[in-house]
C-alpha cells in the first residue's frame, strides 16, 4: 500500500461518516490542515514500519505457513506483532 492509497482511504472512512451523521454538526478532529497532516504522516509511518517488520520476521513466515496452531503459536504471533 503506497501513501496515496492510505491517505485515500482516510477520505472513503469520512465520506462514509458523511452518509450516516449529515444531520449532526460534528466539531473539526483537527486544529489546523498541518495538523492533519502530521498525524496522518505519522500514521503512516507508523504503518509501514509495522509491515516492514511482518514481512522480515522470520517467527511470523514460519507460523502463517503452519497448519496447526498451538497456544503456544497464539502467543509467538502476538510476541512477534509488538
Amino acid at each position: 500500500m503506497n501513501k496515496k492509497q492510505f491517505l485515500n482511504t482516510y477520505k472513503k472512512i469520512d465520506s462514509m461518516d458523511d452518509k450516516k451523521s449529515k444531520n449532526i454538526e460534528k466539531r473539526p478532529i483537527y486544529r489546523s490542515e498541518q495538523d492533519e497532516r502530521l498525524i496522518k504522516d505519522f500514521h503512516y509511518a507508523k504503518f509501514q514500519k509495522n509491515l516492514n517488520n511482518a514481512q522480515q520476521s522470520e517467527a511470523l513466515k514460519d507460523l502463517l505457513e503452519k497448519e496447526d496452531w498451538d497456544e503456544k503459536d497464539t502467543e509467538k504471533l502476538l510476541e512477534s506483532l509488538r
